[in-house]
């Protein structure tokens, strides 16, 4: 029985090796990257987010890319943690690292 538990968790281990060595691999993505693989299906023109963002900022400024005002720190906080409709982004998903060279990106003041 304990052979059988120890051979189980070791498959488990082995199956989950990879799922580990590509999240500590993530880092690496540029913003332009991250932008077009974990926001762009909502943030690109005329999709779901930019729609909703259209009603809060001023006219022209819903895409991201446009905005005269994204300060950093809210670009991150809003990333990770979430907002409304917006879904919190793990560090599993985007490392601290990714997330800050993304929001130093968005940010015009940066640019």
């Amino acid at each position: 029985m304990t052979r059988n538990l120890l051979i189980a968790a070791g498959v488990m281990l082995a199956a989950l090796a990879p799922v580990a060595v590509q999240s500590a691999g993530q880092g690496s993505r540029s913003p332009q990257d991250v932008l077009a693989d974990r926001c762009a299906y909502c943030h690109e023109a005329g999709d779901w987010g930019t729609r909703v963002l259209a009603r809060r900022v001023p006219d022209g400024e819903a895409e991201l890319l446009k905005r005269s005002s994204l300060p950093a720190a809210y670009t991150a906080a809003v990333v990770r943690r979430g907002i409304g409709a917006m879904p919190q982004f793990t560090p599993t998903e985007l490392t601290d690292e990714e997330i800050a060279a993304l929001a130093d990106w968005l940010d015009p003041a940066k640019r």
